[in-house]
């Protein structure tokens, strides 16, 4: 997906959706990438993360920007002034819980979700990494 100069949110979108209709209808679509409409957002990126999931954000130098917070094992990248739009009462929630979501302000490049296959506890296991590259480079990762 690609974003110019935006102001981007990562979060999960069962915290920002306004009813729980819109949720039971749409969720395994929103799981595959699909009806992001439906979530107010013409520009975006969603995703099934399992429950084993890179749970850091860090810039290329190994900065971290923030940690991944999912409590449907759904992740997403989208345009904050989209995610606003459809719900504005999500603002307050953003202050009152802010380690639930991660912005990156004036964004300007591609972020994709890439799966891979990876070894954990003695399990291969499909595990989705973010990137982005661009105005900052970013990854996830898991935390050590």
């Amino acid at each position: 997906m690609h974003y110019d100069n935006a102001d981007i949110i990562f979060v999960d979108p069962c915290y920002f959706v306004k009813n729980d209709e819109i949720w039971r209808e749409y969720c395994k679509d929103f799981s595959v990438n699909k009806s992001l409409d439906k979530l107010g957002c013409s520009q975006g990126l969603c995703f099934a993360i399992g429950d084993t999931f890179k749970n850091l954000l860090v810039c290329d130098d190994g900065t971290e920007i923030g940690a991944i917070c999912s409590d449907s094992y759904l992740f997403g990248c989208f345009r904050l002034d989209e995610v606003l739009d459809y719900n504005p009462n999500y603002a307050q929630d953003m202050e009152q819980c802010p380690s639930s979501f991660i912005v990156i302000k004036d964004f300007t490049g591609d972020v994709f979700f890439e799966t891979n296959r990876e070894r954990i506890n003695d399990e291969s296991l499909p595990i989705i990494t973010i990137i982005g590259k661009g105005s900052k480079n970013f990854k996830s990762v898991f935390d050590e």
